[in-house]
């Protein structure tokens, strides 16, 4: 709202820029606020005297370089309007195009920039500045990083990447490149033939780098998987298990993504399906999962201050990154798409087959919440802190009906713990358990393999399972608590001399 006779206020360019540089808005010219007054006679209507004058100033401002650095607007978004015999001018300010950000005033980009805030419009900091000129390019992830080579690379992870490449692959190209051939194919290494410069990319050593280099190249940015499943505010736990930057591990984009999956993966129930002749555990649950970490992966800024961080918590995995939307969570929902803030790492995932690069991540995860029954996600930026939050309920949608009026059902038969074992009630031989294991829908086969090595070996230690299938005891104490209401599972002696013993058990109601 701006008081415009017949002069432009020398504020709406400000605010022009901060709306371009956001999330677009309206600006009213010929109404007058008084801020001293009561809501209901804030705002005045005092009208533009000459339109066609005020028209004319505007595009004329707005085609100079030297004041407004780019015209974002369509004849159509600027238009009078006539209310109670004034004219007033209606200016619709869309946000610009990442590629186009920031929209800069008297062309002075740092000291020009304007971004929208609750209190009005305030000058972008440096930061920012930073954040919005990085996000123009669509080679983020693709520039090199003078002084970092293939000594940077942990072997071990490029050697483990490339075994998943090769059988999603068979017979690819690329199968007997060597290392750095095969990096500079998929984005993680390149060369600069006008500085005559060579070395890893953003790409490369984010994916596959050795831990130390990449956290003094990132010191701002870290990973962090936490599981709070049962933990109680206030208490001595503070999470069942964890997957942070302890040195048990190379801290690189690949690992964390590969070990936060498994484990995250391990908590939530497996739909059993049949592809041809073979089962395939999942289902849209897991689909849906895996599509939202690589998501946030891609769109993580690491160069500014944030974590890449996994909540699995009771009713909910939250999923947090560092950076912000690059379009409005509004146009995301409906459908629209922009380009992976890390085009190069998500073509690595890619390549394995994790995500794709289509811009369909979102509403995949969108179409397996509601296939499922659950409540919608929620994708959310948190401006203050420059961090993207998407949150994931594991909560029945009770609005969700079926085409007959009746619940959806798909979501409780994955999440619901239980299932009907009545038939198995009273047995409780070997043969019979061994069958319970197998045929149950809500686990996965990694889940199964370890109830049933414990069941073939129960002089086996906890420590030895846990070794055996790179799982926490943490994690297996939780797995027999999820299959407690149809399974008892125990250990009787001592740690090492002990023995586990199954028993079937009545369903609980």
């Amino acid at each position: 709202m701006k008081k415009c006779s017949d002069k432009l206020p020398r504020s709406i360019w400000e605010t022009y820029s901060a709306f371009a540089n956001t999330r677009g808005g309206i600006i009213l010219l010929g109404v007058t606020e008084h801020k001293d007054r009561t809501a209901d006679a804030r705002f005045e209507i005092t009208g533009v005297s000459d339109p066609y004058k005020i028209e004319t100033d505007f595009f004329n401002i707005l085609n100079n370089r030297q004041k407004v650095s780019r015209n974002i607007l369509f004849d159509s978004d600027f238009r009078p309007v006539d209310i109670d015999g004034k004219t007033i001018i209606y200016i619709s300010v869309p946000e610009a195009d990442y590629h186009k950000k920031p929209i800069y005033i008297n062309d002075n980009l740092m000291d020009g920039s304007y971004k929208r805030s609750h209190e009005g419009d305030r000058r972008i900091d440096r930061e920012e500045l930073a954040m919005m000129l990085r996000d123009s390019s669509d080679d983020i992830d693709g520039q090199i990083i003078e002084h970092y080579g293939m000594d940077d690379i942990d072997e071990e992870t490029l050697r483990g990447y490339r075994q998943v490449f090769d059988t999603a692959n068979p017979g690819h190209a690329y199968k007997n490149l060597d290392n750095k051939e095969f990096l500079y194919k998929m984005g993680g290494y390149d060369y600069d033939r006008h500085k005559e410069s060579e070395g890893l990319t953003i790409a490369g050593l984010m994916m596959f780098g050795k831990g130390t280099p990449i956290e003094k190249r990132f010191p701002l940015f870290r990973m962090d998987y936490l599981d709070l499943i049962g933990v109680e505010p206030g208490t001595n736990l503070k999470w069942n298990d964890r997957l942070t930057y302890d040195g048990r591990w190379e801290n690189n984009l690949y690992n964390f993504v590969i070990l936060a999956m498994r484990k995250l993966l391990f908590t939530l129930p497996s739909e059993g399906r049949i592809v041809g002749v073979a089962r395939r555990d999942g289902g849209p649950l897991y689909d849906g999962v895996r599509e939202a970490i690589i998501n946030s992966v891609t769109y993580s800024d690491f160069q500014t201050e944030g974590v890449l961080r996994i909540d699995r918590r009771d009713d909910a995995i939250i999923m947090r990154n560092p950076g912000l939307l690059r379009i409005s969570a509004e146009r995301i929902y409906k459908g629209d798409f922009t380009h992976a803030r890390n085009r190069n790492i998500q073509k690595m995932f890619r390549m394995i087959g994790y995500g794709d690069n289509i811009g369909s991540g979102f509403q995949k995860i969108l179409t397996a919440w509601k296939t499922l029954g659950f409540i919608r996600p929620d994708l959310k930026e948190l401006v203050d802190v420059r961090e993207v939050w998407l949150t994931l309920p594991l909560v029945k949608d009770p609005e969700q009906t079926n085409t007959k009026g009746q619940q959806i059902n798909h979501g409780q038969e994955q999440t619901n713990s239980i299932i009907n074992t009545k038939e198995s009630i009273g047995y409780s031989s070997k043969g019979q358990i061994k069958k319970q294991i197998k045929e149950q829908i809500n686990l996965d086969d990694s889940q199964k393999a370890v109830l049933l090595f414990l069941l073939n070996e129960p002089s086996a230690t906890l420590k030895e399972c846990s070794d055996k299938f790179g799982l926490t005891p943490m994690a297996i104490r939780y797995l027999m608590k999820k299959v407690k209401p149809w399974l008892s599972v125990k250990h009787t002696g001592s740690n090492k001399a002990g023995e586990w013993t199954f028993e079937l058990t009545e369903r609980k109601q």
